[in-house]
């Protein structure tokens, strides 16, 4: 290979100076300066054109070629004299005055460039490179010149449009003239599309249009030509994250190409975090975070992780991650924050306390801290810390609203300094006069205060602004007790209980079972109906994906299905197979039914039709209310069971339907469990029929289910 490189050089050497006879040493040490030069020793193989021009001092190619190189590693002085050699030897050269412009340039001498441009053209006008380098040498001068003369080049050189189209655009860019760029750009695309750097510009002018729509169109088949371009990748996923197109699962089709690139990278890893987020999945969203390189150098990036560690319960996940990152960053008081929550959320109140006042102590203006500190004072009933720290926070922000009723509740709900108590509340209510929670403290206020009128008409008003508050309705359960309405007080605390954790529902069984002995045993029945009518959903249209396993014969089935119901009394409930299609369906209306035709092995088709029917119409029953409505409790508050329309239907502990009986046909059982909120309303989960050697399970699934209405809870006349 040496010998094959030696060889193409001296051919080269040996036709820059056939007009003449070459001196074989001269001739040799320009060779080898051309090897040095290729291997990129650029001193070294200056040292040797200088060489050959002591011996041979009227070969002007050698000057060309070590002034080129000259100018190309900045030694301009010497390249300027070379160039002074060139120009007198041959002025009648185009070439030679280019080389000499170059050196103008270099030395930072405009005229005398222009001026050794300007004779290179005029001597040659087909040289092109003489119009090109004037094109550029105007570019920082006089932007509508510069493209005149690379208009020039078109001319001369039509090849190379696509790069000096895209030349243009940038001059254009310049000087503002964004409609010139643009037509730039698209003649430079029209001219080779496989050229990239026009079609990013392009793009990102579009984006300083906000046209998002032709950006990510641009952007689009770039990334059909440069599919390895992470970046890009990011950057389309975040147009499409972003405001002005807010879609989040195309967003998430570009981080997860990105992520699949890099499964470490920071913005893929964040906004796949985010995703997963909106879709309340915690777990998938720290899965992506836990990758990420930002890790371990953005403390932002492990609060959010431990923030979704302590969403998917993994509390110790989180506090051991904070506790880490304490010792990384000992003075980021967020992280510090933070961790205090979390041990608070863990039960180790006292340590976070103790945590929250070491950082007053050294930030005493981290408002967020102090009022933290109050909270949990407040929580333990220390009063006098908790009061200190709320009243130096409201002495910062008088009309802190959130401050102020939250010291007033505070000294209400322990009947203390209720004069200034209620002051504060009103204060609170004044200012965010639609805040639920603060008409709820005015109401507590007031009932503690003896003002019973006073308390339900505030009471109505919150309840009207947060209807799902368990505490809100156990103060509804305790105003309407003092006031004599006992029932409505009975429906309030079954409200409270049913919004309450299920570790936190003794205090609201307790109040319902005294209640119920204030109440007549004739009224049970009533009220009963009435609460389960207020949370089942009764007569509203949903439609859920759902889970089917059926057992006949020892043998299990299961499939996947679509149920969708229609008010006020239609139900259909489609099975579906491989790829969604549907393999058989039922549908009820009013008193008329239809069903597919199905034949199973060792299952008489009259008798499957007969139980399917069945099943059918008690599920349509049950989402059309008429199971509830139809029943009569015949024990008063000691009876959990009720009859009616043909059915049995008993109570679970939680006093929600936990089976029903078809009194006209005893060998169906309906067993609906597992009752999950959805806006509100009580779904049964799973559906169990039981039948002679069948039976069947639906399950829905909360997560794709179709259903928009919402339940507000209202405090009854």
């Amino acid at each position: 290979m040496k010998n094959t490189i030696c060889a193409v050089l001296l051919l080269s050497c040996l036709a820059a100076v056939s007009s003449a006879a070459p001196d074989p040493e001269s001739t040799l040490h320009f060779i080898n300066g051309m090897m040095l030069e290729r291997k990129g020793d650029y001193d070294a193989a200056l040292k040797e054109y200088k060489r050959t021009m002591q011996l041979d001092p009227e070969a002007i190619f050698v000057y060309k070629q070590a002034l080129n190189l000259a100018l190309h590693v900045g030694k301009v002085d010497e390249a300027a004299q070379w160039a002074d050699f060139v120009v007198q030897a041959d002025s009648a050269s185009s070439d030679n005055w280019v080389m000499y412009g170059n050196v103008k340039w270099a030395k930072g001498d405009f005229d005398g460039a222009r001026s050794s441009f300007e004779k290179a053209a005029a001597l040659d006008p087909s040289n092109h490179e003489a119009v090109y380098q004037l094109g550029s040498l105007w570019s920082g001068k006089d932007v509508g010149i510069a493209a005149d003369y690379l208009k020039k080049y078109l001319v001369l050189r039509p090849e190379d449009a696509a790069e000096i189209y895209y030349q243009m655009a940038v001059l254009y860019n310049t000087k503002g003239s964004y409609d010139d760029m643009k037509d730039a750009l698209l003649k430079s695309k029209e001219a080779d599309d496989s050229f990239l750097q026009p079609r990013y510009m392009l793009a990102s002018y579009y984006e300083t249009k906000s046209d998002t729509a032709a950006a990510l169109g641009e952007y689009s088949e770039l990334l059909e030509m440069d599919k390895g371009n992470l970046e890009l990748y990011d950057h389309v996923g975040e147009l499409y994250a972003g405001p002005s197109v807010s879609n989040l699962d195309e967003a998430g089709k570009y981080f997860l190409k990105a992520w699949a690139l890099d499964k470490a990278d920071p913005t893929a890893c964040f906004w796949l975090s985010v995703i997963s987020e909106d879709r309340r999945d915690f777990a998938a969203a720290a899965g992506y975070l836990e990758g990420s390189r930002a890790l371990k150098d953005d403390p932002a990036v492990v609060l959010r992780l431990a923030y979704y560690y302590t969403q998917s319960g993994r509390y110790e996940h989180a506090i051991s991650m904070l506790e880490a990152a304490r010792k990384k960053w000992p003075d980021n008081t967020e992280i510090s924050y933070f961790l205090a929550l979390g041990y608070d959320d863990t039960g180790k109140t006292v340590k976070a306390r103790e945590m929250l006042k070491a950082l007053i102590l050294k930030a005493p203006d981290n408002t967020e801290a102090r009022m933290q500190y109050a909270v949990i004072s407040e929580r333990l009933n220390d009063m006098p810390a908790a009061e200190e720290n709320l009243r130096w926070l409201l002495a910062k922000d008088p009309r802190n609203a959130n401050v102020l009723n939250y010291l007033g509740y505070a000294l209400a709900d322990r009947g203390l300094k209720l004069d200034e108590a209620g002051v504060l509340i009103s204060s609170a209510v004044a200012l965010e006069p639609e805040n639920g929670a603060y008409l709820d403290s005015l109401a507590w206020v007031q009932y503690k205060g003896g003002r019973a009128a006073e308390a339900k008409a505030s009471i109505k008003k919150a309840v009207g602004f947060i209807c799902d508050d368990p505490v809100i309705w156990s103060h509804v359960g305790e105003i309407y007790e003092g006031a004599g309405n006992y029932q409505a007080a009975w429906l309030a605390w079954k409200n409270s209980r049913l919004l309450e954790k299920a570790g936190k529902r003794q205090a609201a069984d307790g109040r319902i079972k005294a209640l119920e002995k204030k109440i007549p045993a004739g009224e049970a029945e009533g009220l009963e109906r009435a609460y389960l009518e207020s949370v089942i959903p009764s007569g509203l249209e949903f439609s859920s994906f759902a889970k089917l396993e059926a057992k006949l014969h020892g043998k299990t089935i299961k499939l996947d299905a679509m149920i969708h119901f229609s008010p006020p009394s239609d139900l259909t409930l489609t099975v579906m197979g491989p790829l969604m299609m549907p393999l058989w369906k039922v549908s009820v209306s009013g008193d008329s039914l239809d069903l597919d035709a199905i034949a199973l092995k060792g299952i008489d088709p009259e008798a499957f039709k007969y139980w399917a029917s069945l099943m059918a119409v008690e599920l349509r029953d049950w989402f059309a209310g008429k199971t509830i409505a139809g029943g009569r409790f015949s024990g008063g508050w000691a009876s959990s069971c009720f009859e009616g329309d043909g059915r049995e239907v008993c109570l679970d502990g939680d006093r929600t339907p936990g089976e029903i009986r078809l009194d006209r046909e005893k060998k169906l059982l309906f067993r609906p469990s597992g009752y999950f909120f959805k806006n509100l309303y009580l779904f049964p989960r799973v559906m169990d029929f039981k039948l002679p050697a069948v039976s069947l399970r639906v399950t829905l699934d909360p997560g794709q289910m179709n259903f928009n209405s919402v339940n507000t809870l209202k405090i009854p006349d």
